[in-house]
């Protein structure tokens, strides 16, 4: 590691995981494949997990799907086109599984940003849809996790008056 920014950012990547995580175990069974208000509980959780584990992939050929994942072609907005990638199950995935999928990120979390160098921050990254450079990529990917734990959390709290308790850093 060349520069103490990457551990400061990983710290903080494996904040917001551990976060999520905490949403997760919390999640009461009643809420968890609730759909009175949308997208329920669990498919929250799986759509943060699952874009934190693809865009901590090198690009979308490196990415390796998990057992429970379904291979699925999606169409981007805008000028992006169509690509091929794993999506969201079509059964309610279970706590258990999600609570893995979390262990998962934070290794995989742990690992890109003990070997990111400065030259490799500034590459350009290999998600074509994206015109970021690698820092700001995984930056962007790491707005992209908090945005939605902070969904999660919001809604633990509205329905079901469980709290989750914030972290400064990646525990441990």
């Amino acid at each position: 590691m060349d520069a103490p920014w990457q551990a400061a950012i990983g710290r903080q990547f494996g904040a917001a995981i551990q976060m999520l995580r905490a949403a997760v175990e919390a999640c009461p069974d009643d809420l968890w494949d609730d759909r009175s208000e949308g997208a329920p509980f669990w498919h929250l959780a799986y759509h943060a997990l699952f874009y934190t584990d693809f865009y901590l992939s090198d690009d979308a050929e490196g990415f390796r799907g998990r057992d429970f994942h379904v291979d699925k072609a999606e169409t981007l907005p805008g000028d992006y086109g169509e690509f091929g990638v794993v999506t969201t199950p079509d059964q309610a995935l279970t706590k258990a599984q999600l609570l893995d999928y979390a262990d998962h990120c934070l290794r995989k979390s742990d690992q890109t940003f003990g070997s990111l160098t400065d030259e490799r921050a500034l590459e350009r990254c290999g998600f074509w849809w994206y015109k970021l450079n690698v820092g700001e990529f995984l930056l962007n990917n790491l707005r992209h996790t908090q945005h939605h734990t902070g969904q999660l959390i919001l809604l633990l709290r509205r329905r079901a008056n469980v709290g989750i308790g914030w972290l400064g850093k990646k525990d441990g």
